[in-house]
């Protein structure tokens, strides 16, 4: 007795399952690094002389090999000087770190559940 299985279907599905949920993702790093720009320009330590340190305030998201990254940087030469420098009293990036990313991962961590029922 011979009992065949045609797997295409599931292989199928399995792709478009695949595909949905790293489009998901994907699109929720992105949001995440968005709010955490956003979080970043609002409640930056600093005063605004030209508003240039504030407007060049990034969040981007990227996909990489084992999951995705957002990473969170100055578009000014002397961001550097705002970290570091004066007891990093004008240091935006590692308190959003810290105060935004529980969150996030929280988030993510339901979305991997929805994805899991």
């Amino acid at each position: 007795m011979n009992v065949k299985f045609d797997m295409s279907g599931l292989e199928k599905g399995l792709e478009m399952f695949e595909d949905k949920a790293n489009a998901a993702f994907r699109m929720y790093a992105d949001t995440s690094a968005k709010k955490l720009e956003s979080s970043m320009k609002e409640n930056r330590p600093w005063t605004d002389r030209t508003g240039a340190a504030r407007n060049r305030l990034r969040g981007t998201a990227s996909t990489v090999k084992n999951g995705y990254e957002i990473k969170l940087a100055h578009g000014v030469d002397y961001g550097i000087w705002l970290e570091l420098a004066n007891e990093k009293k004008y240091a935006i990036i590692e308190p959003t770190i810290r105060l935004e990313s529980p969150q996030v991962i929280k988030g993510f961590e339901k979305l991997l559940e929805r994805f899991g029922d």
